[in-house]
């Protein structure tokens, strides 16, 4: 008798981003990619999150190859976490390969890790899986679905994915290997799911293309166009209209400029090196050459410090916005992201230049499929059971509706979210156990994870302000010697409050008389009645109790 065929997501189902999906079956794992997700603005100080790994610590043993559908950051970015403890063979298309490898060099990782470029078409064969990649459009090059062969049957993946008649970069999608598939069988399709609400078909790359050639042939002053530095179609776009109209461009960001050379090692943005000046070439030119140059930024979420945000608070070194000047905004506003880049659109506009974003100008497509594309792929599969992936869960709901009203029962297409453990047999496909799921929050260079407690006490600091009571005494005698000191953060504005304070001073006092008469003389007994007590006087003059920390130090 077969063994059942486990399917366990622990990133990616519920959410947009942080894509991680195990297959396991008998005494091998294989995982499809590994990303991460960007943090938002109520997780103070975390740069972004990464899949709850404690699965994979378990089955450390099982764990044959990370099979990598494309090179975005949600579905690569948590690499370097996983292999340093869960090391095993990386396998992606060359451009994607490059990305991971320079990803993997800053944490020290390339050498030991083996990794492996596959091309469409090639099988990667493992005991009991057989995994074949098929092209596929995306906002990125080179992103593949993934055919699986196992035991029990065939699974198709498809990673993230639009049906592009016209891309910038490759071939559109070949529908036949779908339809083959389908007409020979297939056991499950995972698809994506974040566009499913949009009707019709997404459009294509090409849109985008004559509208910068309107964009750019009609310039009052200096361009700038914001866009993914993952996005090479696009950036490629811009470079060969560059070049059919006599302009220049320049790269700004150090992801822009990593990327970029990484395209074009790998056979694309060939016409790179006949347009590109440097950020302090643009600096240099007076207002009629600013006109024949572009700038390619990265920035376009409004990142904290990014060097877009620094031009819209006019703090960047060498660049400076104005009159006649134009920023396009050529990439999707990702959910949580709104202010900032509100924020920041709005700063630009006070500089005097124009702003362009999506909702406005027809500057940005999207990279996914729109729920007609995801019926056709449906229809051409034919799966026998369906799972949606990738989107946040009101997605994975309405394309599991989709599926149904289009030849999936209503018991062949489940539902799940992270952490969820899913069994697939020939015959039956169901949801069985869940995983507890906790995904982890990851701040600075050195790549710390963050609990969860402590962004809670960061979140009440923010909200409620922060107390320091500091006081020294005769350690022999109990005799004050210095203080109390009420030092403050985020509770007031600097300088004021003198009279709050002083009034602090005498609760603290208060209670150390009390203290003393009641022969409570611990310190630690001292720090929490302080604690408390101030806590109480803030409340009741401010109406907010802020986070207090008592210092009481005996000498």
């Amino acid at each position: 008798m077969k063994s059942k065929l486990k399917i366990i997501p622990i990133g990616g189902l519920g959410e947009i981003g942080l894509n991680c999906m195990l297959f396991e079956y008998e005494d091998e794992i294989i995982i499809v990619d590994c990303g991460v997700m960007f943090s938002d603005l109520q997780m103070l100080g975390v740069d972004f999150l990464i899949p709850d790994m404690s699965y994979m610590k378990t089955n450390k043993e099982k764990i044959k190859a990370y099979v990598i559908t494309h090179g975005h950051e949600d579905h690569i970015g948590a690499l370097p976490f996983a292999l340093r403890e869960h090391p095993a063979p990386v396998y992606a298309t060359n451009f994607a390969h490059k990305l991971i490898n320079s990803k993997l060099t800053e944490h020290g990782l390339a050498s030991s890790t083996d990794c492996h470029v596959f091309a469409p078409g090639e099988p990667m064969v493992f005991k009991h899986f057989k995994i074949t990649a098929v092209p596929v459009n995306h906002s990125i090059v080179e992103a593949m679905a993934l055919f699986i062969e196992t035991p029990i049957g065939k699974i198709i993946f498809t990673g993230d994915f639009k049906i592009d008649h016209s891309p910038y970069y490759g071939e559109p999608m070949d529908p036949v290997p779908f339809q083959k598939a389908g007409d020979d069988g297939v056991l499950l399709l995972m698809s994506d799911s974040t566009n499913v609400e949009r009707e019709g078909h997404s459009l294509s790359e090409e849109r985008i293309y004559h509208k910068f050639e309107e964009i750019f042939s009609n310039p009052t002053g200096l361009t700038l166009v914001a866009v993914f530095a993952s996005n090479i179609g696009r950036i490629g776009q811009v470079l060969e209209l560059a070049q059919k109209l006599g302009k220049k461009v320049a790269l700004m960001g150090r992801s822009m400029e990593n990327n970029s050379k990484l395209a074009f090692e790998s056979g694309y943005l060939e016409n790179m090196r006949d347009v590109l000046i440097s950020i302090d070439a643009v600096a240099a030119l007076d207002s009629d050459d600013r006109k024949n140059c572009i700038i390619l930024s990265t920035g376009s979420q409004g990142e904290y410090r990014s060097a877009l945000v620094r031009i819209a608070n006019n703090e960047h070194r060498s660049i400076k916005l104005g009159e006649g000047d134009l920023v396009v905004m050529s990439s999707k506003f990702i959910p949580g992201n709104e202010k900032a880049i509100g924020r920041m659109i709005n700063s630009l506009f006070k500089l005097g230049a124009d702003v362009l974003y999506e909702s406005v100008a027809d500057i940005h497509v999207s990279g996914h499929a729109n729920a007609g594309e995801l019926r056709a792929m449906i229809k051409m599969t034919k799966p026998k059971f369906f799972l949606p992936v990738h989107g946040e869960y009101r997605h994975l709901v309405k394309h599991a509706r989709l599926a149904r009203a289009n030849g999936g029962g209503d018991k062949n297409a489940l539902i799940g979210v992270n952490g969820d453990v899913f069994e697939l047999t020939a015959d039956s496909f169901a949801k069985t156990d869940h995983l507890e799921e906790n995904r982890i929050m990851i701040e600075g260079e050195g790549g710390n994870d963050v609990a969860k407690v402590t962004i809670k006490d960061r979140r009440k600091v923010a909200e409620t302000g922060i107390v320091f009571s500091v006081l020294i005494r005769n350690a022999n005698t109990g005799r004050i010697m210095a203080g109390p000191d009420i030092i403050s953060r985020g509770l007031l504005e600097e300088g004021t409050g003198g009279d709050l304070f002083e009034r602090a001073k005498e609760v603290v006092l208060a209670i150390l008389d009390d203290a003393a008469h009641l022969s409570k003389s611990k310190a630690v007994d001292l720090q929490e009645e302080i604690r408390v007590g101030l806590r109480r006087y803030f409340y009741s003059r401010l109406g907010k109790k802020p986070v207090v920390i008592p210092v009481l130090i005996d000498i």
